[in-house]
């Protein structure tokens, strides 16, 4: 009797509850893409065409309401491979976290670092080709932590726009800096050894941000979309702890034109695990100027174009430069789906050495 009686109880207080049901999420973007080879002896040269998966993602997350102000959130995301190339379920963000309406969010897990984030509005070609058209490919900065703190302020209104902060603590629990699966980890024991903060103002017409990454695990002389087994250029990557300063600005005038742009530059901090030619890195800067046009007369078409470069100095030994130049064309079916097309060059030098890869491919997106 004891034992229907609490199941009874039970279940009556499940039945009066209300709980928020999770949000499921995700993204699919694949394209074929021509990426002939052209190697330094000339005899393995052929043409490519590649299927690339391009960021593709699931994800849930979901936000209880606690009182009028408070409210607990979550949100865990998993990379697949839409080509059915590789292994799937790499990591993304994941977290939970209390969001008070008035002082801002709290989030503990794996995040992007708020210098990372502060490309998505100025990288108009942001995952094309692989991953590797995009800032990723040439620059550093564009990483995602785990074991991390992450702040994220309110919006305090200015003018027609408003600002916010982002701060991001991350602690390597003892280890050294690595790469795992989708993430990166920093290096040192105490939460903070490795930090990542951003200010951003955000307009109808502007978007102006700085952002300042302190020994965040990076790549250093990255080749972007080199498709090349010998390469005249093979770069010096390096991956090692980076303390990088990144500024955006992007105006959106009348007409439906947007023009953006991005310069930053990064040094090597000493940490446990950097690769050993880190040690020969003197600075990375990298710059990148692109525009956007939403045809007035056809608001499905959206033409685009993007230049972005980045030279890594050394301390002994010629300069790394990487040069990349894309254009193209996206026409949105709706907010969810769209098709695009574009072409682009990438030319790598050190010395006098010299690769080229062009590229020209097509693809489809579809978020959910």
């Amino acid at each position: 009797m004891k034992t229907k009686l609490a199941a009874a109880i039970a279940l009556s207080l499940l039945a009066g509850s209300t709980f928020a049901a999770p949000t499921f999420y995700g993204e699919i973007d694949a394209s074929v893409d021509y990426l002939p080879e052209d190697n330094k002896t000339g005899v393995s040269d052929k043409d490519v065409v590649d299927i690339s998966s391009n960021s593709s993602f699931l994800g849930l997350k979901g936000d209880e309401k606690l009182t009028d102000r408070l409210s607990a959130v979550y949100a865990i995301e998993w990379a697949f491979n839409s080509d059915g190339e590789g292994d799937d379920w790499s990591k993304r963000n994941r977290f939970v976290g209390l969001k008070d309406a008035k002082l801002g969010t709290l989030k503990v897990g794996a995040h992007d670092t708020p210098l990372k984030q502060l490309s998505s509005p100025v990288d108009t070609f942001n995952n094309y080709v692989g991953n590797r058209a995009d800032v990723t490919g040439i620059m550093t900065g564009e990483n995602r932590v785990d074991n991390v703190v992450v702040y994220e302020s309110p919006a305090f209104k200015i003018a027609e726009g408003a600002i916010k902060v982002n701060a991001l603590l991350a602690t390597g629990e003892s280890s050294g800096i690595k790469s795992d699966n989708g993430v990166v980890k920093t290096a040192g024991r105490g939460l903070g050894d490795a930090w990542s903060a951003s200010v951003v103002y955000d307009s109808p017409v502007v978007v102006a941000g700085l952002a300042y990454d302190k020994a965040i695990p990076s790549n250093f002389g990255g080749v972007g979309i080199l498709n090349a087994e010998i390469p005249e250029v093979a770069g010096t990557k390096a991956f090692a702890a980076a303390n990088t300063v990144r500024a955006i600005g992007r105006v959106n005038l009348e007409g439906g034109l947007a023009l953006k742009a991005l310069y930053q530059t990064s040094e090597v901090e000493a940490a446990k695990g950097n690769d050993v030619a880190a040690a020969n890195i003197d600075d990375a800067q990298g710059w990148l100027v692109g525009a956007e046009y939403n045809l007035p007369s056809a608001k499905a078409w959206t033409v685009k174009a993007q230049y972005s470069q980045n030279t890594t100095t050394y301390k002994v030994g010629d300069d790394y430069e990487a040069q990349q130049l894309i254009a193209g064309a996206d026409y949105a079916f709706s907010k969810q789906v769209k098709a695009y097309g574009y072409a682009g060059y990438l030319a790598l030098e050190q010395g006098s050495n010299e690769s080229e890869q062009p590229v020209l491919g097509t693809g489809l997106e579809f978020k959910f």
